[in-house]
């Protein structure tokens, strides 16, 4: 729990204010849209972690793993973009790349007047090709976002075979292994976003200078 408060008090330090466009780039919007999205990940995680924190705290463990699992999402976001950024940075070339920044920053799945969102399982399998298992822990985590077995009767009811008596309460059951869960995978998704942050401060200047050399993006 430490570590975790110590990651958002780190994060919540560094969040962006304003950003200018024409000082990132007056030849090229790219730059300016990649810097934009991850700005607002990091606030939208900022919040997002801050907030399953204070869940996790106060034993609302379904409620802190909701809130995890966003988390998870955010970060795997933030990944992504660093990828399409570096590929880009190494094979020299924007290639469509303005195409998938629209997607990020407008991305709608209701409107079509927007471009059509990324779907978020994208995000979570192009992490998982670089970090073993991490599909495997967004699953577990999922069982407790819906209203399955271990976010409704786990959580909330105990029953007594013999007497055929169902009591509920919040954690009725030992929460241990639950709360272990969830806190541990808060704690791994914002180290993880903490490395693609920075992995950011050396993708932008490479992409933009590409992006200045190719005029007309």
């Amino acid at each position: 729990m430490t570590e975790i408060l110590e990651l958002l008090q780190s994060l919540e330090s560094t969040l962006a204010k304003r950003l200018d466009a024409m000082v990132v780039s007056q030849t090229s919007k790219l730059p300016w849209k990649a810097i934009l999205y991850a700005q607002t990940l990091a606030w939208r995680i900022a919040e997002l972690g801050r907030s399953a924190l204070d869940n996790f705290e106060k034993d609302r463990l379904v409620a802190a793993i909701i809130l995890t699992r966003a988390c998870m999402e955010t970060s795997a976001a933030l990944w992504y973009l660093c990828g399409k950024l570096s590929a880009a940075v190494d094979t020299n070339c924007v290639g469509d790349i303005d195409d998938y920044l629209m997607r990020l920053i407008m991305g709608n799945k209701v409107d079509e007047v927007f471009p059509q969102a990324v779907n978020v399982l994208n995000f979570v399998d192009r992490v998982d090709k670089d970090v073993k298992d991490f599909r495997h822990q967004y699953d577990v985590l999922s069982e407790y976002v819906h209203p399955n077995w271990a976010g409704t009767s786990l959580i909330y009811a105990k029953h007594n075979e013999k007497t055929r008596v169902t009591d509920f309460g919040q954690n009725i059951r030992n929460a241990d292994h639950t709360r272990q869960i969830g806190i541990l995978n808060l704690s791994v998704v914002l180290q993880m976003f903490d490395l693609s942050y920075k992995r950011m401060t050396d993708l932008v200047p490479a992409f933009t200078a590409l992006c200045d050399s190719q005029m007309g993006q």
